[in-house]
């Protein structure tokens, strides 16, 4: 993969990365540091990439363990900030379905951001989040049964 095309899918896919980073660390800069890294990280391992048509799962992938590394840190340093002062990700009619995707815990809020926001397969999610497929159809549905409770 050339720089050119490397560039075009990372602006393509960097709101994607962005929803992600956001939806598990619950912070604009934490977010963008995430995005930058993961950008930075799939620069660097570029050469690892062994299907061009599965970029988008493997810069998600790289992008869900940026995320976790700055959230172990962030937990570590414990910033307490408001849930008023953080701007929304997106403004769009599903406003209030997002707002509930927010409060799920993390590991329920990941596999629904991935699987109905970003349309990864389980497969794919259970390969960026490092567990068993299986383990993705239970949170999914247990993520979805949440939802249904709180809407």
């Amino acid at each position: 993969m050339d720089h050119e095309t490397f560039t075009t899918l990372v602006r393509q896919y960097t709101p994607n990365m962005y929803r992600l980073s956001y939806g598990m660390l619950r912070s604009g800069a934490d977010a963008e540091d995430a995005v930058s890294e993961a950008v930075l990280k799939a620069w660097e391992n570029l050469e690892k990439l062994k299907k061009p048509e599965c970029f988008k799962a493997w810069i998600m992938q790289i992008t869900a363990n940026e995320a976790r590394k700055i959230y172990r840190h962030t937990r570590k340093v414990s910033c307490m900030e408001s849930m008023e002062e953080i701007a929304p990700v997106f403004a769009d009619e599903y406003h209030e379905l997002w707002d509930a995707v927010m409060k799920l815990d993390e590991r329920y809020r990941a596999v629904i951001i991935l699987y109905f926001y970003e349309s990864l397969s389980l497969k794919e999610i259970g390969k960026a989040l490092h567990i068993a497929e299986g383990t993705v159809k239970s949170r999914l549905s247990r993520g979805k049964r949440m939802l249904k409770e709180m809407l």
